[in-house]
């Protein structure tokens, strides 16, 4: 028996297992099941009627096997009936020991068990068809308060229409099941071009079901809050994890072991990069042109190794592209059949990734593997899955302490580098970097050489085959534009999107993927936050204003902007006067561990978690990226994936960016007051090194993290201008009142000046001695500022005030209620809105508006 050929049938039987579901809602009655198929209904459905969504299973492979890389009615074993299309038709009246792997992969993948009774209560009782997807983020911790977020049934794209939105009423959803049914089918239809890569192909039916299955809850039974695409992808992991593990333990013909879930049959080969920020922020100075363009690529490799090695080690132990049930953020998840030649083969691949990264990064950066977690069915359970995944992170954590130390205690590699010291010694330090020795001579982008390291030139290359090309492959050969990883072991390539060749790269490429979705191509899309902001011809006029190099219009077209560029940018609004700047924004979801425990996540199951990754993943890697190149196109996207980010633009953009940001997380997941968000932005001269700025964000980002009110620690905040506060509190308040400065301040009808804006931040800091250090002159603050404002800002004429009534009225207020607990905190935040204030309009000559 040819395993790889057996495992590769269960994987594509248990991926479309509940495709029915789908085709189902999308019709009425039995429309599009022919005489044949219903037929079987006594033979697939338990309990006639019961299930009959297997009923359109079966007929979709019927109608459309011809597309698929395998002859889905070919016998894989002594039984006719152990064919793909019965593996998944038959799930739920399994006969065979390979259609009872389906089956409990089905199940475990839910984290449930069905039982006799939990059939008579069957998902399609009549209003199966009128129930959309519940968003998995309202059920986190205390939930979104009874109220009921659904998503529309739309193809996955990155904008707002994958939002969930408060279903007021349900209704037949049978028209939008429809519409999306015959999208999916169009596109499914262009699969059949690819089935000679059995890769690319699975890969691709993965992408396209995640196109139109994302939003299908994958049964409608209690709380819908699991995607059928997330359903059918864990399903297939698991269904060829069990058959690899009875196969190597000689059980496949057993049908009890193959239902026994006491016995530990899995393992997690848990993947965590270490050092990420080290080697993104690895440069020396970010004014030396291309510099920019190289934090791009250092970014982007951080995911593509980790996707090429994921690649690598899925091809070596045997397993498929939906066997990794999470990737995202230098943290992936493989589901293994927990046997020897598994654990052997990932002792072997474990010390030869750690020395790869301890050669290649100089211990910089690191790939921390576990995979010493087994097991079993029942650990993958509802009420125990939360604890499993403890027990895995644990144990990943553990091989953080110990990194490397495998090839350390056998002497592979020595402690102080001596082969690194003598090449800088011999060859200087690297112009970017300054870390590697500088062997490579290339030109900047304005032509004059310069000596950088391999790396750097690597980086390099890739910032500008970014700009150029479509498509990513990992393959185990250079097809053209390559960039080795693992010593040659996978390479990463770059392909323009029609000069993509499948038939001619055959078996060579292990995965492949589309940067982003193009009409008429089906191959795989990975969603990869990478804009850059480039000058763009409706921006030629300013060009001479802010440019920094020595190139002319026709030269610079379609360029990266230098940072300093973007910065000058910011000084436009006032005839290039200012004093340009940017923003370094770092941001995080607060409490991720939590979230994802027993405690918050009710009934966590193994597609609930993968949904839950996936959508996080989502807004992060694919909105927030088309947000930034469809709203705020002079911010650069340095990373954005996972459940964090950090962004460099000009500094005034990247705090309108931060605020929609956090409006649209907050929407994005459900207005759950359990899942919040905290940043830090640090303001940088545009000549500062970008990866100071990284750390003083990094700095600002944990203040927010730590953020107490009352004596407790309550995170969902923002600090800028070293000062904390709670989002809701800046954007009910603090806005309001940089905007009312500012008014002030451009109008000719006010006398405040920036001259009393440096004055009223005198008052602030003062205020803030008072109410946090308890220091009692502070206090002095109330009586100043109304000397203050009645002696600068009102004007009265007749006794009557012409001038000021405002401002007196506000700042009056301000001093008035200082005991209130509203205004203690709009005395302690009031440095926000000041200084934004000051820094827009600091060397201006303002022109007062009426």
């Amino acid at each position: 028996m040819d395993i790889d050929k057996l495992t590769r049938a269960v994987a594509v039987s248990a991926l479309f297992h509940d495709i029915g579901k789908f085709w189902q809602r999308a019709v009425k009655g039995d429309e599009g099941l022919s005489l044949e198929t219903k037929k079987l209904e006594g033979e697939l459905c338990p309990d006639w009627g019961r299930y009959r969504h297997v009923l359109w299973t079966s007929e979709f492979f019927e109608q459309f096997g011809a597309l698929f890389p395998i002859d889905v009615s070919e016998s894989l074993t002594g039984d006719a009936l152990d064919n793909v299309k019965n593996l998944a038709s038959r799930h739920h009246a399994p006969k065979s020991p390979l259609q009872v792997i389906v089956q409990q992969a089905d199940w475990l993948s839910s984290g449930m068990d069905r039982t006799k009774a939990e059939d008579l209560k069957d998902e399609e009782s009549g209003t199966f068809r009128e129930k959309r997807l519940i968003s998995v983020f309202s059920g986190i911790g205390s939930g979104s308060k009874g109220k009921r977020w659904v998503y529309n049934l739309t193809s996955l794209k990155p904008d707002e229409s994958v939002f969930p939105f408060q279903e007021e009423k349900m209704s037949d959803l049978t028209g939008e099941y429809k519409k999306l049914w015959d999208d999916f089918i169009e596109e499914f239809k262009l699969l059949g071009v690819l089935r000679d890569n059995f890769n690319v192909w699975i890969a691709s039916a993965l992408s396209l079901l995640e196109k139109y299955a994302w939003c299908i809850p994958s049964s409608t039974m209690d709380v819908p809050d699991v995607s059928l695409y997330d359903h059918l992808r864990t399903t297939c992991a698991i269904a060829a994890a069990l058959l690899r593990y009875h196969f190597e333990t000689g059980t496949l013909d057993k049908i009890e072991d193959i239902k026994d879930r006491d016995r530990k049959k899995f393992i997690f080969i848990n993947g965590d990069v270490s050092g990420i920020q080290d080697f993104i922020y690895m440069l020396s100075v970010t004014n030396v042109k291309g510099a920019s363009r190289i934090l791009r690529a250092r970014s982007f490799y951080i995911y593509a190794f980790t996707e090429g090695i994921i690649s690598y080690i899925l091809k070596e132990i045997g397993l498929l592209p939906a066997s990794c049930i999470m990737n995202a953020g230098g943290r992936f998840i493989i589901l293994a059949p927990n046997v020897e030649s598994v654990r052997n083969k990932m002792e072997k691949l474990s010390k030869e990734i750690s020395l790869w990264f301890y050669d290649e990064f100089s211990a910089v950066l690191s790939l921390n593997i576990s995979y010493d977690v087994e097991i079993s069915g029942n650990d993958l359970m509802r009420e125990n899955f939360s604890k499993t995944l403890i027990r895995v992170q644990d144990s990943v954590e553990e091989r953080k302490k110990k990194k490397f130390i495998d090839i350390l205690k056998e002497g592979a590699r020595g402690f102080t580098f001596d082969d690194l010291f003598e090449g800088l010694r011999r060859d200087g330090h690297c112009r970017y970097c300054g870390t590697y020795p500088a062997v490579e001579e290339i030109e900047d982008e304005e032509g004059e050489a310069i000596k950088v390291c391999r790396k750097c030139k690597s980086f390099v290359d890739i910032g500008r085959w970014l700009t150029e090309v479509d498509v990513i492959s990992y393959a185990g050969v250079n097809l053209g534009l390559g960039v080795p990883i693992l010593r040659g072991k996978v390479y990463l390539n770059f392909h323009k999107l029609s000069e993509v060749n499948i038939a001619k790269y055959g078996d060579k490429i292990y995965h492949l993927e589309m940067l982003r979705y193009f009409p008429g191509f089906i191959y795989p899309v990975k969603f990869i936050a990478n804009y850059v902001p480039r000058w763009a011809n409706e921006e030629r006029s300013i060009y001479e204003e802010v440019r920094e190099l020595k190139q002319d219009w026709e030269e610079a077209m379609g360029r990266t902007k230098t940072f300093g560029e973007i910065a000058k940018m910011g000084t436009l609004d006032s005839d290039g006067e200012g004093k340009p700047m940017l923003g370094v924004l770092k941001a995080d979801v607060d409490n991720l561990g939590k979230i994802f425990s027993v405690e918050f996540s009710k009934n966590m199951s193994i597609s609930k978690y993968v949904t839950l990754s996936r959508s996080f993943d989502f807004y992060f890697s694919a909105f927030l990226d088309e947000l930034v190149r469809e709203k705020y196109r002079n911010i650069y996207v340095v990373y954005s994936g996972g459940d964090d980010l950090l962004f460099v633009g000009e500094w005034k953009e990247i705090f309108e960016f931060a605020v929609e940001m956090y409006k649209k997380f907050r929407k994005y997941t459900t207005e759950n007051e359990d899942i919040t968000l905290s940043a830090g932005i640090a303001l940088i001269g545009p000549k500062y090194p970008v990866n100071r700025g990284a750390v003083m964000a990094d700095e600002f980002l944990e203040r927010s993290k730590s953020f107490k009110e009352n004596g407790k620690i309550v995170k969902d905040s923002l600090t800028i201008f070293n000062t904390t506060v709670r989002w809701g509190f800046l954007l009910d308040e603090l806005i309001k009142w940089r905007d009312m400065l500012e008014g002030w301040l451009i109008s000719k009808d006010s006398n405040v000046k920036t001259t009393f804006l440096h004055r009223l931040l005198t008052y602030q800091r003062m205020a803030k001695r008072y109410y946090e250090d308890g220091d009692i002159e502070g206090l002095r603050f109330t009586y100043l500022l109304r000397y203050d404002v009645a002696r600068n800002l009102v004007e009265i004429k007749d006794g009557k005030i012409v001038k000021g009534r405002e401002e007196r009225d506000k700042l009056f207020e301000l001093v008035e209620n200082n005991l209130r607990d509203k205004y203690r905190k709009l005395w302690l935040g009031l440095r926000i809105p000041i200084s934004y204030v000051i820094y827009k309009y600091r060397g201006k000559k303002i022109k007062r508006e009426a």
